[in-house]
């Protein structure tokens, strides 16, 4: 199967699952992800707005180990932009809707920050398989955003956790070189460390 073909398959698998238990597995996926050493340790974290079926990660921020950490939203900075900036952004932010209708935070771009100012990244997955390759959407934004990790090896910031339901793994996907591997997987079901 290609990898559009694939996209369109997961992309509608994980939209049919209903609004309770949607619901239900972002609460879960919440409590796994705050028990997570990755997040306990990072204070600064990317999260995203769910679209699409995505699983929520707002949840999270309600989880009593999220009081002293701050939560960024990825933005385009420009209306072409191919990468990504990220915004601060709390409940109370103010949101508006950029070129593909997914919410950012409104505010002054010296409040933004690149990637690579984030301890924790967490990215949305249309698909995955457990040795940390990952499926997005296909536009190519968390991977030219993330390039600089193709070039570390001893220290590497942001960690990358993908997150998405359990129904979206897959046995093995195919890798691009460009693929920034993921460092863990979390789902509603259960969170592991990728070993490659």
């Amino acid at each position: 199967m290609t990898k559009s073909a694939l996209r369109r398959t997961l992309r509608a698998r994980r939209r049919t699952i209903s609004i309770p238990l949607a619901a239900h597995a972002a609460l879960a996926l919440a409590k796994r992800l705050s028990r997570l050493p990755h997040f306990r340790r990072a204070r600064d974290i990317g999260i995203y707005w769910p679209m699409d079926g995505e699983i929520s990660l707002l949840p999270l921020m309600r989880m009593p180990g999220a009081r002293k950490k701050r939560f960024y939203l990825p933005v385009l900075v420009k209306p072409f932009a191919r990468s990504l900036r990220f915004a601060p952004f709390s409940p109370k932010s103010v949101l508006r809707k950029n070129r593909f209708t997914i919410p950012e935070p409104r505010g002054k771009r010296r409040a933004q920050r690149p990637v690579r100012r984030l301890d924790l990244l967490l990215l949305p997955l249309v698909g995955f398989d457990r040795h940390g390759h990952r499926l997005g959407m296909g536009g190519g934004f968390y991977d030219r955003s993330l390039a600089h990790l193709h070039h570390r090896t001893a220290w590497q910031r942001p960690r990358l956790v993908g997150v998405a339901y359990s129904c979206q793994e897959v046995p093995l996907l195919p890798v691009e070189p460009w693929d920034v591997p993921l460092h863990a997987l979390c789902t509603e079901s259960g969170c592991f460390t990728v070993t490659s």
